[in-house]
Formats: structure tokens, sequence, C-alpha cells
């Protein structure tokens, strides 16, 4: 009788052994997703983040002083002059978020593709971004309305711009596990926010 007891002693303790096992190898996996993907998304929003602050702070360089620098001014998308090239000629520079549907190859049901357009040249997508929102401002600190109307554009002194990435792809949840309103996927998430950007170039 006593081998018997021993025997499912050392077989409940092998059993919750084994399971403790399993999920320390989950919790690894689950852990080493994520921070691969925090690795991930923030080299993405570095180089999207360099290039958007890098031009909108040439908003109006080569544009003369008089001449209205940003033409367009919504909450996703803006549209603005200056000089690309250094050869005089005023070049046309916009940024804007597609659409979810533009992007069927990713797993993220948020992504969106980023646009950058100069003059007439065919849109081409510079970055993957779920968040991209502008808040123009004036001198005196007021928060115009979007999208900025004509007559308001040349009040335009700073520009706050937020931009968040997530990660394409990422380790999927269980689904007993999802709670309601929850995420399927172990998704990581950089957020750039970038406040009172201003260019000394645009009209003042």
């Amino acid at each position: 009788m006593q081998y018997i007891l021993d025997y499912f002693a050392a077989l409940l303790l092998g059993s919750a052994l084994l399971i403790i096992s399993i999920n320390t190898n989950d919790l690894a996996s689950e852990n080493h997703s994520v921070l691969n993907g925090e690795a991930l998304v923030q080299e993405m929003l570095i180089q999207t983040a360099y290039l958007l602050e890098g031009e909108l702070r040439n908003m109006g360089v080569g544009i003369p002083e008089k001449q209205q620098s940003v033409l367009s001014a919504g909450a996703s998308s803006i549209t603005f002059l200056y000089d690309l090239d250094r050869n005089g000629i005023a070049d046309t520079v916009s940024y804007y978020a597609g659409t979810p549907s533009e992007m069927p190859g990713t797993q993220n049901e948020l992504d969106r593709p980023l646009y950058r357009r100069v003059n007439h040249d065919e849109p081409k997508v510079v970055g993957s971004v779920t968040t991209f929102a502008f808040r123009y401002l004036t001198r005196s600190g007021e928060v115009l309305a979007t999208p900025v109307i004509s007559t308001r554009l040349s009040e335009i002194h700073s520009v706050e711009i937020t931009v968040e990435v997530q990660n394409p792809y990422a380790m999927m949840r269980d689904k007993g596990s999802v709670q309601q309103g929850e995420r399927d996927a172990l998704y990581s998430s950089s957020l750039w926010q970038q406040t009172r950007l201003a260019s000394q170039n645009t009209r003042r």
C-alpha cells in the first residue's frame, strides 16, 4: 500500500513540475516576443521621426518671406513649400496617412501607410503608423481647428505632431486568455510626440 501511495505522490509531483515547466517556457517565449517587438517598433519609429522632424523644420526654407509656406493643414496631413533641392525653385511636400485597407499584408489591423509626396510625383510610402496626428498653434498659443481654413494658414507658427508605431506581426495570444475588448496578439508600440515643432522660416 505504501508503494502505491509513493507512486501517486511522485506522479502528482511530476505532473506539477511539468505544468510549471510548460508555463515557464510559455512565459519566456511571450517575454522574448514582446522584447523583440519593442526593439522593432523603436527602430521603425526612429526612422520615421527623423524624416518628419527634419522636413517639418525646413518648412519655408528658400521661400520668400511674404509667400505662404503652409498650403494645407489637416488633422493627419500637411502640405508645405520649401526649396528641397536648393535650386531656387519651390517644391511642394505633402505627408499624410492612408487607411488600414491599404495595408492588407500586415497582421496588425491598425497599421496605416505613411505617404510622402513631392510636387506631382507619385506618393511614396515612407513608413507604417497606427497614429499620425497634427495640432497647429499660433504665435500666441491658440490651437487652430483642423482642417485649418485657408485664411488662417498664415497664422501657423508651430506644429505638434504625434506618431505611434506598432509591430506589424506579433505572437497570438491564447484565445482563453483574451478578455472582451482586448486584442488577440501581443503588439508592442512606441509613441513619439514632438511638441511645438517650429520652423523659423514659416511666414510670421
